[in-house]
């Protein structure tokens, strides 16, 4: 069985039918059916019956379907990195990030870059970090943001800076806790919700490892996989969360409030690219412009009155 063999039939075995495996590969479904046909011959055995009129794939195809699935995914593999090879003219920058840099501070970034390179453009995708390993190696992006080094080995992580990690509590409950206990208002944070993390978000542990230190004795009934719709509930007066110093810049300070966890050590902030891959002209470009705003976001003051800051 050649590749272009298996292409059509791993898209008969998704797809159901020739009509569809036919649109999966852009070729006409009479071109799939003689495709199959050439393949059940060189193999010597059918690998789809009709059964009232339904495409049934025999035993001896489910095996080579399942046999041959890693096969056709490096295949896409290959042909999502040749395509993303392709740069457009005036050039073009992939980039990923984590949910909470995405949406706390690249919009930062992306307005000085349209001011200095106007006529570069950017792709920007949100991934979680076991997204990140194959967007990079496939150059789905050419560099990405994120929490701590990452572990792939063909992934190189390069640190641009490090920050404070904060408790971020509804404005009330804070001004609340300030009055019962001024020298230690954190601690009053023990009689209010947790709110719970699910998944790989960087802020999972550190809400987990506070809550045991506060002693803790309620969680919030409701678990979430971003640091983003956490502080939305902390927004609404539903509990409290430990955020990244780029998400407590970013605060209503109207309603939620950002204590600082001076005691903890500071998280850092990642830049990634894939180890055989080095950014292009382009994305260097759009690199260099991180520190200078990231310290930018650093030196703004993060406080909450009445905090003894830790």
């Amino acid at each position: 069985m050649n590749l272009r063999q298996l292409e059509v039939f791993q898209a008969v075995m998704q797809a159901g039918n020739m009509s569809a495996a036919a649109r999966l590969v852009s070729i006409t479904p009479s071109a799939v059916s003689k495709t199959i046909a050439h393949a059940e011959l060189q193999l010597g055995y059918p690998l789809f019956s009709r059964v009232r009129g339904a495409l049934v794939p025999t035993p001896e195809a489910q095996a080579l379907f399942a046999a041959s699935g890693q096969i056709y995914r490096q295949l896409d593999e290959l042909r999502r990195t040749a395509l993303n090879l392709r740069q457009p003219e005036g050039g073009q920058v992939r980039l990923g990030a984590i949910p909470s840099v995405t949406h706390t501070f690249l919009p930062t970034v992306l307005e000085l870059h349209v001011r200095q390179s106007p006529r570069v453009k950017v792709e920007v995708r949100t991934l979680h970090p076991d997204q990140m390993a194959q967007a990079l190696t496939t150059r789905t992006v050419d560099f990405a943001l994120g929490f701590y080094p990452h572990p792939h080995p063909q992934v190189r992580s390069s640190m641009l800076v490090s920050g404070p990690l904060s408790i971020a509590v509804g404005r009330d409950i804070w001004q609340r806790a300030v009055r019962l206990n001024r020298n230690d208002p954190i601690s009053f944070l023990a009689n209010t919700p947790m709110i719970p993390l699910l998944g790989d978000d960087p802020m999972r542990a550190p809400v987990a490892a506070l809550a045991r230190e506060l002693g803790v004795h309620t969680e919030l009934g409701i678990q979430v996989q971003t640091s983003q719709l956490a502080v939305e509930l902390v927004r609404r007066g539903l509990g409290w969360t430990v955020v990244d110093f780029l998400t407590a810049g970013n605060l209503d300070p109207a309603t939620v409030v950002a204590v600082p966890l001076r005691d903890r050590e500071p998280i850092p902030l990642y830049a990634y690219h894939a180890e055989h891959r080095p950014p292009d002209r382009h994305a260097a470009r759009m690199l260099d412009l991180l520190p200078g705003l990231l310290h930018a976001v650093l030196a703004r003051p993060h406080h909450a009155e009445g905090s003894p800051a830790g």
